[in-house]
């Protein structure tokens, strides 16, 4: 070879135009060079993720490296059935169609370990994603840019580096939702992108479902599907996650449950599911959703040892309907139902509704069990119903805490039965005033919500009243985590407590009721209920299964104390800036303690079931 500079001069010229070739073919093979991570300070390198290749729904194997030219690349993880990742499935088909003309690439991602096919093409169809969904079933995708939740979205640059990993925005969680996102973390950074701008917010966290990933070896556990964890599902799950219900998913089957393990797991291990506040020994309610301890163990041993099914032949079959005609109380004596169908949009926070409903009743009748069944039950979050007598229609053009509630819908339960001898009344000429919770899941609704009423043969020997406990004034401070606010009533005869159920909104964290005597400051209030953990998500009435029997007369008083977290702190708060007070919708606050119950002894239900509450603080 010659190595003078003559020789050098005549070489060099091909060294770079090979060089140049070379540059071209791996441009043209594996997309534009990865730059240094320190060029973009907080990204992440990722040069394997290029290559990756998974199939598509229809079977088309798609590699990352395939969308070469893109400006950038987004990886949206998804699930059937998450309430998360359903509601903000059109905002994700919305910034697809919004950023195209910028060459951005969406496309889907589910990586729960299986999720039956068939389901994810309804999933993708419902939504009218134009984008792809690829099946990652090993998870290996997911791992490798660390998504663990089915609401992940991560995007890449055009050199493929990570450079926002998070959710979508902040409105949605999995126990709450504001009325708009305050930050919509993904536009915000696909901006700064596509200018060449450092991310000023590169990580959040993805509230949603837990990715199922495949199951590597597990711990050794005694328990199977068949033999214990079946049994114990059933009974505290079942009544909500089965077809026609409000839940997002069925958990009747073997196959159901498996291919959610790491949800149930996270929501056992944290309290959240089976959703119960109140405090209270066991049995001291009716349907008490608690897991015993025993059964907590047992389904924790269970689905952190690989969910081992056993024999199949020996599962327990999935709890049927409670009745062929899907009334659980029964053939009512008469159904309402709402003149038109009220509109609820995929997605968003829906104002609360009031739809009024008359009875046309010739005469009083007594009501000795109600069912409310929602048109459109995955979207209707509570539903609380007034009667409204013909006499205070005057008085009543809207929902009011001075008249409690005649029936209620909530997450868990929609139907009520009196003891023996016991009955609401349904004056003649009334009508019923319907309080709509509405809650977005990612596709445009429209409901028609039904009330069941059976009524009783003859007047019952005790009347079941409802009243609402609340203060006359409601006023939050800005910024105040732990802010109380009481409310009093007076107790003028014995009654005996039936239920209880508090009722406040986003801010709302505690609430307790007890008996005070103002004769007596200094003694201590009898407890009567505490929810330590109040969560607006479960509107729950907490019927006792013996009545509760207190004392009335002189300076006794029902007081109910509600704790409202106004601060930064709080993850659902609408604007922690703001001075709160009463109003209707999510965004303002509530305080009123619910109660059923009955008289006993001297006195007038009147007292009890109309004056306002006399004192507030």
């Amino acid at each position: 070879m010659d190595t003078s500079l003559a020789g050098r001069g005549r070489w060099l010229p091909r060294v770079v135009v090979v060089g140049v070739l070379l540059g071209l073919v791996a441009w043209t093979a594996w997309g534009p060079p990865v730059a240094d991570a320190e060029d973009v300070p907080g990204t992440a390198r990722v040069d394997s993720v290029k290559d990756m290749r998974l199939p598509t729904l229809d079977g088309t194997q798609v590699a990352l490296s395939d969308h070469r030219t893109a400006a950038a690349l987004v990886l949206c993880w998804t699930a059937p059935g998450c309430p998360v990742a359903e509601v903000q499935a059109p905002r994700l088909k919305a910034l697809a169609e919004a950023f195209a003309a910028r060459e951005v690439v969406f496309l889907g991602v589910c990586s729960d370990a299986g999720t039956p096919l068939e389901r994810l093409v309804e999933h993708r169809q419902r939504h009218q994603w134009a984008f792809p969904v690829l099946r990652d079933e090993a998870g290996l995708l997911a791992q490798r840019v660390g998504a663990r939740t089915t609401t992940t979205v991560v995007l890449l640059d055009r050199h493929r580096r990570i450079r926002y990993r998070g959710a979508l925005d902040d409105q949605y969680g999995v126990t709450g939702r504001k009325p708009a996102p305050t930050r919509e973390h993904l536009r915000v950074a696909l901006d700064e992108v596509l200018d060449s701008k450092p991310v000023a917010l590169a990580d959040t966290d993805a509230p949603g479902c837990p990715i199922t990933f495949a199951a590597p070896a597990a711990a050794a556990t005694p328990y199977t599907w068949a033999g214990e964890a079946a049994a114990i599902i059933h009974r505290r799950c079942a009544g909500c996650h089965r077809e026609g219900e409000g839940a997002p998913f069925s958990l009747l089957g073997y196959a159901d449950v498996a291919g959610r393990s790491a949800v149930l797991r996270e929501v056992i291990e944290q309290g959240r599911m089976p959703p119960w506040t109140a405090e209270g020994p066991p049995g001291m309610y009716e349907d008490d959703r608690r897991l015993t301890p025993e059964e907590r163990s047992t389904l924790l041993s269970w689905l952190g040892g690989g969910v081992p099914e056993g024999d199949a032949a020996k599962a327990p079959p999935a709890p049927a309907p409670v009745t062929a005609d899907g009334w659980e109380i029964g053939a009512p004596d008469l159904v309402l139902e709402f003149p038109e169908a009220q509109p609820v949009p995929a997605d968003g926070v829906v104002p609360y509704r009031f739809v009024e409903v008359p009875t046309n009743l010739a005469e009083d009748r007594w009501v000795v069990a109600s069912e409310v069944r929602p048109g459109a039950p995955q979207v209707v979050h509570h539903v609380l119903v007034q009667v409204v007598p013909e006499k205070a229609r005057a008085r009543h053009s809207a929902f009011s805490p001075h008249l409690g509630f005649f029936a209620a819908m909530v997450p868990g339960g929609r139907s009520t039965r009196y003891p023996d001898g016991m009955a609401k009344k349904l004056p003649k000429g009334s009508r019923l005033f319907f309080q709509m919770h509405y809650t977005p899941n990612g596709i445009a609704q429209q409901d028609r919500t039904r009330i069941g009423l059976r009524f009783a043969k003859e007047p019952p020997r005790e009347e079941v009243r409802t009243i609402g406990v609340f203060p006359l004034g409601l006023d939050i401070p800005p910024g105040v985590a732990n802010h109380p606010v009481s409310a009093m009533f007076p107790v003028p005869f014995d009654a005996k407590v039936l239920a209880y159920m508090p009722h406040m909104h986003l801010r709302g964290t505690s609430a307790r009721y007890e008996v005070v005597d103002l004769r007596a400051p200094a003694a201590a209030p009898d407890l009567l209920f505490e929810v330590k953990r109040y969560d607006f998500n479960w509107q729950t009435p907490y019927r006792l299964k013996q009545p509760r029997l207190v004392r009335g007369g002189p300076g006794i008083m029902l007081k109910v104390t509600g704790t409202f977290d106004n601060s930064y702190g709080n993850p659902y708060n609408p604007d922690p800036e703001q001075r709160v007070g009463w109003g209707d919708q999510t965004w303002d606050e509530m305080l009123i303690g619910y109660l059923d119950y009955v008289q006993v002894g001297p006195g007038t239900a009147r007292q009890a079931a109309g004056a306002p509450a006399p004192e507030a603080r």
